[in-house]
């Protein structure tokens, strides 16, 4: 393990914002108005399998983990296959890459600062020790991103964020973070006034001071935001722009999917797409709600009443556009990170750059072929599921797609 000193390696960018009345991105003025939100409840437990309280939440592909009050809740398409009932109180709940990269697993962090892992399925495994965290609590994990053909993840300790590469942890010296993000090779923490932005390339971090600061998320294209109980933020150019004012502190969750962020806003749900904000009309959730991200690009919702999921209906790019235009980025790139990104990054094992539209629409046929008709690729070991192979099948088989 390598511990840096947070001194030596801090820039610092200092901002002081705040949210005045309401202007131009506020919703009374048409910020989240644009695109209309249009949202579907998605079924995740067609048998009605009692889980508890839940509190925190993660999938991957078809297995679901639901972490609440009467244990570890394992799901297989749909169905419970195994409880673990060892532990009943946990906070966080994530999908990272395996140590050695070669896996994905479900951990989640119990209120003692404890990780660990589900185990095939059935059961927890501790896991802290193995990342050398010793008697440091962790509160949250994340992928990161890839880098040197290194599988990066994310821990938010107390005082300290530290990212591993499946050969070392390094440490960042920082506050008592109330949230974490990672995504596009960035990890972000939020203290109360202030947000610390990794560069995992450069060993970098940049400070922005945002009283009141609550919540922090990146995409898996590596755009950060942070927000507070009245505001959204986007960070661009070394500042903190703002992107959305709710009209009173209503904001109380932001997670990233993928290359979408979800938000609550009182009791609605936000999400922002290329930097376009959208919001339901329906009083969907409740004002206390704590949001889960997916890899899927759905978004968990936690509340007293149990647990439910929402997948969006339309994107920025065809709420009323007509027939459906396939972009790379909504459709693809969510893929290629959780699945792809391993081998296809430029300089990656494989010798081909799969990341970027251009690249993929080069290699079109090559990847209908290898993906969807012969389904050798990914390689045995790196398991794709169906909705995403099916989503590959309709982007190559479009004669309409874009990048954006």
């Amino acid at each position: 393990m390598i511990r840096f000193s947070h001194a030596a390696i801090v820039s610092v960018t200092v901002l002081a914002l705040a949210c005045g009345g309401a202007g131009p991105h506020s919703r009374a003025a048409g910020a989240a108005s644009q695109f209309a939100l249009n949202v579907k409840q998605v079924a995740w437990n067609p048998t009605n399998a009692p889980v508890g309280k839940v509190t925190a939440v993660a999938d991957d592909h078809d297995v679901l983990a639901v972490f609440s009050d009467n244990g570890a809740n394992i799901f297989r398409s749909g169905a419970l296959v195994a409880r673990d009932d060892n532990a009943h109180a946990w906070v966080t709940a994530s999908t990272i890459p395996s140590i050695d990269g070669a896996s994905q697993w479900i951990v989640a962090v119990d209120k003692n600062g404890g990780l660990y892992y589900v185990r095939n399925l059935q059961t927890l495994e501790p896991v802290s020790d193995r990342y050398g965290f010793g008697k440091s609590k962790v509160r949250s994990a994340a992928l990161v991103g890839y880098s040197g053909g290194k599988t990066l993840v994310g821990f938010s300790l107390d005082n300290e964020i530290a990212i591993a590469d499946g050969a070392q942890v390094t440490r960042f010296a920082g506050s008592s973070f109330s949230d974490f993000g990672a995504g596009g090779a960035f990890a972000v923490g939020v203290a109360h006034d202030e947000v610390d932005v990794i560069d995992t390339m450069k060993r970098t971090v940049e400070r922005y001071a945002l009283p009141n600061a609550g919540f922090a998320a990146v995409t898996s294209n590596g755009t950060m935001y942070a927000a507070t109980p009245r505001a959204i933020y986007t960070a661009k150019n070394g500042a903190l722009t703002l992107l959305y004012e709710a009209d009173d502190a209503t904001i109380h969750g932001l997670v990233a999917s993928g290359t979408r962020v979800w938000f609550a806003d009182g009791d609605e749900l936000g999400a922002i797409e290329n930097q376009k904000v959208a919001e339901t009309n329906k009083r969907l959730i409740a004002s206390d709600a704590r949001l889960a991200s997916s890899p899927s690009g759905d978004v968990w919702v936690m509340e007293s009443t149990g647990l439910a999921r929402f997948a969006r209906v339309d994107s920025p790019q065809t709420a009323g556009a007509g027939p459906t235009t396939i972009t790379w980025d909504t459709a693809i790139e969510p893929i290629f990170a959780r699945s792809c990104a391993t081998c296809h990054l430029p300089g990656g094992v494989s010798g081909t750059d799969l990341s970027n539209n251009a690249a993929w629409n080069s290699e079109r046929t090559n990847i209908h072929d290898r993906v969807v008709v012969h389904q050798t690729m990914p390689p045995q070991g790196h398991p794709l599921s169906d909705a995403d192979r099916n989503a590959i099948r309709s982007w190559t088989e479009s004669t309409t797609t874009l990048a954006k």
